[in-house]
């Protein structure tokens, strides 16, 4: 008989062995059992350190979440399949980036930048297509136009707008729209190609994942430094411009099929949806049209070489918008503020629509555009028409038509800003130049507005209904149309006698010309030619009245805005008019709300932001005698300080030791007040300087004329003191800007602060003439 073992701990027993004589339970064998029962299985030790513990019941593992889930998936797909759909977009940005890395730019022999520069200036300047940004740096610590009276660079931004407020630098914002357009199509067919390979949600992610990811990689290589300048593109907003495009480009091409049964089920978001694709066909071919008429009037300008026509290519859409808001009467307006060196100083806005085209070319130019203008409106209204399936639709097409208008009209602008000297430009202020937004929402909403009402009137005169129809009949012009066969119940088939079966036959081919109608009919359609001869008079009179009214009304507002400009006054002259009375002074400081001026009565700030109006015969305090200089104007300065230089229309004034110093900014025939003038030069200090603080800006008063106070500090870059600056500036009544600048280390303010009250409270023109 076979050994017997333990049920309980697997130990061998004797025979007949009643209890297990190592754990002393009870064996079955022995209580009766019969049969001997199996060893059973020792237990499992837990590893070291870990404790066993039971399985609770109702245990199940826990599954990670949809969108963890979704990740994995897209993780371990086809990586391969995705990298060749990436690779269209990408290699298009690079071969953009050679060709226009090609030319010299003029360099001649004497190539300072190299052609690898060259291409990594052409991607800074490509990757703004995506949101990515276009700055330039002097890699000095200042320039020829920011040396102070101490020799430091970067310290002076006095009033009249000469001089830097820190490193110099340029900036540079412009959105390439046809390397946009090039990019999204580069991007859909490789979506497409991706779908008929079953890709999925999963494969946008991969493929808008490894997009980006170039964008990156090319925006940080695009950042050279060349010469002493360094160049930046912002590449963390260009790859998240380049994520943001990407991802509903590939979304909505790799997840059409579901979009469309989602859809199905929701017909007003298929209307909205068809109604965007209308418009959006609708403006791009408005745009191709207007951008190839003015890429024809810009190869036709005198001086404009192969070279310059390379630039304007990425520029294209940019260009249509523009002949587009010309055409519908928004002119392309510019804004010029600051010193330039190749410019000269001063301010100036102004706009180039249609009546300065007519001044530019002949008239022949403006109806020329005019009728680009209703073409263009005719267009997206016909198409609205003829792609909706009712004037709901048609209304939702031409709203979106001007909406998205607008929004490129908005990004097709081009602005620079520019601080020091860099790359042998230098100067200080801004530069804009782009579409009239509000003037394109008025027009727009004229022109399209009505090209929506008339064009299903038009399609309805040449024969072509608007909306969609039902199907066509399947028969073609020779045949007619049969009846349905009627098929009777079944019955039991009658006795029939055998006859011959008749032959059908055949209907002749139509033949309108041999038709004959009966009287009736005859005089019905008589009566509807009639009706549809009237319509066409009354349609094509609808229509006329239609383009004579929007032109009527565009040439009205035009002439309207054209007449106001030319009664407005210039600032100077305004304040000649209604000179508002001096203010008082006080040493408290005013509120950092900033008033903006009107054009004939400047708001007083509180009493600080006034300057008190000299007395007649101003008194020299102890210590400082009276300067008459020859730029037209005397004030009293300290007796230990003389006028030490004149540059840049400023005239220094200064001791021979220290840093205080009194600058005089003259500048004839401002074009603009001293407030606007002191808001945008903040806007320069506070990108350039290190921790600018404003204490005060606003308008006031100075001498009973209009004028504007900035007092501020910041940090030296060099020695890490805190500099304090203030600024009294106003315009006389011949129209030239005076600004009276000091500046002077915080510590030694007390002292700069009185040697500038006294220069106000002393302060005189002289009459040179």
């Amino acid at each position: 008989m076979p050994p017997s073992y333990c049920p309980h701990c697997g130990t061998a027993a004797p025979e007949g062995a009643r209890f297990c004589m190592k754990c002393g339970r009870e064996q079955p064998t022995a209580a009766g059992a019969g049969d001997p029962v199996p060893p059973a299985l020792p237990p499992m030790a837990p590893p070291p350190g870990h404790a066993h513990r039971p399985t609770p019941p109702g245990y199940a593992p826990v599954r990670p979440s949809p969108a963890g889930e979704f990740l994995g998936r897209a993780m371990r797909g086809d990586w391969v399949g995705s990298l060749k759909a990436a690779a269209w977009p990408t290699g298009l940005i690079l071969a953009l980036a050679v060709a226009l890395a090609i030319p010299s730019y003029g360099q001649g022999d004497d190539v300072v930048v190299g052609w690898s520069d060259r291409l990594r200036i052409a991607l800074a300047m490509l990757l703004q297509a995506f949101g990515g940004g276009f700055e330039v740096r002097a890699a000095g610590p200042g320039s020829p136009y920011g040396s102070g009276s101490d020799g430091s660079g970067g310290s002076d931004a006095f009033g009249s707008g000469y001089g830097t407020t820190g490193q110099a630098g340029a900036t540079l914002s412009l959105v390439p729209l046809t390397v946009t357009v090039l990019w999204v199509g580069a991007l859909l067919l490789a979506s497409r190609a991706a779908r008929k390979q079953g890709g999925g949600m999963e494969a946008a992610v991969r493929i808008s994942a490894l997009v980006t990811g170039a964008i990156l990689v090319l925006g940080l290589f695009a950042q050279p430094d060349i010469a002493g300048v360094s160049v930046s593109s912002s590449p963390l907003l260009a790859a998240l411009g380049a994520l943001v495009l990407s991802l509903l480009v590939t979304g909505g091409v790799l997840q059409q099929d579901a979009a469309a049964q989602w859809l199905a089920q929701r017909p007003a978001a298929h209307a909205v949806v068809r109604a965007t694709g209308t418009a959006v066909r609708a403006l791009g071919a408005v745009v191709a049209l207007c951008a190839l008429i003015g890429f024809i009037a810009y190869a036709d300008v005198d001086g404009v070489d192969g070279t310059a026509m390379l630039l304007a290519l990425p520029m294209l859409p940019n260009i249509g918008l523009a002949v587009l808001g010309v055409s519908w009467g928004a002119p392309v307006e510019y804004d010029v503020r600051g010193e330039f060196g190749w410019f000269g100083s001063g301010m100036e806005h102004g706009g180039f629509g249609l009546s300065e085209l007519g001044d530019a070319v002949n008239g022949w130019a403006v109806t020329g555009a005019v009728l680009t203008g209703v073409v263009c409106a005719l267009y997206a209204g016909v198409s609205a028409a003829r792609r909706s399936v009712d004037r709901r639709e048609q209304a939702i097409a031409g709203g979106l038509f001007l909406v998205l208008y607008l929004l490129l009209t908005g990004l097709s602008g081009v602005s620079a800003e520019l601080a020091g000297d860099v790359a042998g430009v230098g100067g200080q202020g801004m530069a804009e130049i782009a579409p009239s937004v509000p003037d394109a929402l008025l027009f727009g909403l004229l022109w399209v507005g009505g090209a929506v009402l008339v064009a299903p009137h038009l399609l309805r005169l040449v024969g072509r209904p608007a909306g969609t129809t039902a199907p066509a009949p399947a028969w073609g012009p020779g045949t007619q149309p049969q009846p349905p066969a009627w098929n009777p119940p079944a019955q039991t088939p009658p006795m029939t006698v055998p006859t011959a079966t008749p032959q059908p036959t055949p209907y002749p081919p139509y033949d309108p010309r041999t038709v004959h109608l009966g009287p009736a009919a005859a005089t019905t359609a008589a009566a509807a030619t009639a009706a549809r001869r009237r319509s066409v008079v009354v349609w094509s009179v609808t229509l006329v009245a239609a383009v004579v009214l929007g032109g009527g009304v565009t040439a009205g507002v035009l002439f309207l805005k054209s007449d106001k400009g030319d009664d407005q006054q210039p600032p100077a002259a305004a304040a000649e008019d209604d000179k508002p009375a001096a203010s008082g002074s006080s040493d408290s400081a005013p509120p950092e709300a900033d008033p903006t001026p009107s054009p004939t009565s400047v708001p007083t700030t509180s009493p600080t932001a006034s300057a008190t109006a000299p007395p007649a015969a101003p008194t020299v305090p102890g210590g400082y005698r009276m300067v008459s200089d020859s730029a037209g104007f005397s004030f009293a300065v300290p007796v230990q300080w003389d006028r030490e230089s004149e540059k840049n229309h400023q005239i220094t004034y200064a001791g021979s030791t220290g840093r205080a110093e009194l600058k005089v900014g003259v500048i004839r025939n401002a074009p603009y007040t001293s407030y606007e003038n002191f808001r945008n030069l903040e806007r320069i200090a506070d990108a350039n300087q290190k921790n600018y603080r404003r204490l005060q800006l606003g308008a006031n008063t100075f001498q009973g004329l209009q004028g504007a106070i900035w007092e501020y500090t910041y940090e030296d870059k060099q020695s890490g003191e805190t500099i304090h600056a203030i600024d009294q500036s106003y315009i006389a009544d011949d129209g030239t800007e005076y600004a009276i600048y000091t500046t002077e280390r915080d510590r030694y303010w007390s002292d700069a602060r009185q040697i500038f009250d006294t220069a106000l409270s002393t302060w005189m023109l002289n009459d040179l003439d």
